[in-house]
């Protein structure tokens, strides 16, 4: 049977940190058999960087059989590993997600009430130490973390390692082969992950890596993996202030060149995406937003979703008290290390063919720290902008006008409402929806503790 399923693997994607030395952990590679129909077709990641530690999270959309899932790090040192859940990306993913709304338009307001309420939108897109020196390889430590068997090797010898790994039911693709060598050469360690024998592809949590020191490359080498032609990768990065590239071009969607096309319903922030790619040849990564963020905001999110769906929605494992510890833990990893009063989230975006996985990914504080706001308000257009719509029976105009009716962008979310009440934008009512909600999160929170 094959399982498709999208979880997260904090793999050190390049979590490179090793305190300043430039050193990095590299992206994971997915290592199966040669006659297995599995694929990684793209990855969602986290990168807390903090002053004394670094904790990456790789969320993988794998393709395949459970018992053939394998998965193998490179690491600098001994690392920290846990599970998380995937409500750290959605959380993030929804709180950076790019909004682009239609041009506001002239219509009258009406005070007879909201008439349907509906808005569109969705995401733009303990060690066990021991060595064997028959086979020239250290077995650093060994534990079962969630789902998952993990061991933590070293050797200075690129053939003995790649023997044991083979040995051990590590298929390494002969392209990937040489790499691993290259990693030895550079002093890594590796990490190697699979699956508890009889667990599935659907108990998959996210594994949280974390190193010491703050230093932050990302080496995409080992990404090349287990992946097809064009690796679509998502970086959510928390740290103190704006995140970027050093050593990959980077770039952003001018918000005037974002055009409104009545004609379909959309805006152009797709095409100029893709734009910015092809003049990068494929390097270039996109920042799609980047501002200031609220790390208690954030946790109480996360812990309202919690309370009110359950751990298991929520995505930790455990009975109640255990689960809430082990969210409690995860919270504090992503945040560790960083000033509460300087927590920034930036988000980037790339699509990658294969040859720019050959090059390692170098983050550094953006020379530009201003912020790169994920709502664009487009007042640029072409078509014929909808008619405003006569007031229904018994309603009365009111001073002011509104926007009425805007539409999905492609993968990028849209904002509006239809109705005699909408404001301005339609932006506000979501919003307001929006805080309803969490009163609501919290009043139940509160009833639950007393």
């Amino acid at each position: 049977m094959t399982w498709t399923k999208t979880f997260g693997m904090v793999a050190p994607l390049a979590l490179g940190l090793v305190a300043y030395s430039g050193d990095a952990l590299a992206c994971g590679g997915c290592f199966v058999p040669p006659d297995e129909n599995s694929q990684v077709t793209g990855h969602r990641m986290v990168m807390s960087i903090g002053m004394s530690q670094s904790t990456l999270y790789d969320q993988i959309e794998y393709s395949g059989s459970p018992e053939s899932f394998a998965w193998v790090l490179p690491t600098k040192g001994q690392v920290e590993i846990g599970v998380s859940s995937d409500l750290i990306f959605n959380q993030l993913g929804f709180d950076s997600q790019v909004t682009v709304a239609a041009p506001p338009l002239e219509c009258p307001w009406y005070n007879c009430g909201y008439e349907d309420g509906s808005a569109t939108g969705g995401l733009a897109t303990s060690s066990g130490a021991g060595g064997d020196s028959k086979t020239g390889v250290d077995v650093i430590a060994q534990e079962v973390v969630g789902p998952y068997e993990t061991v933590q090797l070293a050797s200075t010898d690129p053939e003995a390692l790649a023997t044991w790994l083979k040995d051990h039911g590590y298929n390494i693709p002969k392209d990937i082969e040489p790499l691993v060598g290259t990693y030895v050469q550079e002093g890594f360690n590796f990490l190697a992950v699979r699956l508890v024998p009889g667990e599935g592809v659907q108990s998959m949590q996210p594994i949280r890596i974390t190193t010491k020191g703050s230093a932050v490359a990302l080496p995409l080498r080992m990404v090349a993996a287990g992946t097809g032609a064009l690796t679509t990768i998502t970086l959510y990065v928390l740290g103190e202030g704006r995140w970027d590239t050093s050593n990959f071009p980077g770039f952003t969607v001018k918000p005037e060149e974002v055009i409104w096309d009545y004609n379909i319903d959309r805006s152009n922030y797709t095409e100029l995406r893709a734009a910015g790619y092809a003049a990068s040849k494929g390097y270039g990564w996109l920042t799609e937003s980047a501002r200031a963020y609220s790390m208690f905001g954030f946790k109480n999110s996360v812990r309202n979703i919690f309370d009110f769906r359950g751990p298991a929605v929520a995505g930790y494992a455990g009975e109640y008290e255990a689960a809430q510890a082990s969210m409690e833990e995860d919270l504090d990893t992503l945040f560790a290390g960083i000033d509460e009063n300087s927590v920034w989230l930036t988000r980037l975006r790339a699509e990658l063919p294969r040859e720019a996985l050959e090059t390692d990914l170098v983050l550094a504080a953006a020379s530009s720290q201003t912020e790169v706001s994920s709502y664009i308000q487009t007042t640029k257009f072409v078509g014929e902008p909808p008619a405003c719509r006569p007031p229904p029976p018994g309603c009365e105009e009111s001073s002011g006008s509104g926007s009425d009716g805007i539409g999905s962008d492609g993968g990028v979310s849209a904002s509006g409402g239809k109705g005699c009440s909408i404001g301005s934008s339609g932006f506000g009512d979501a919003a307001f929806g929006g805080a309803l909600a969490l009163l609501g999160f919290a009043f139940y929170r509160r009833r639950r503790a007393s």
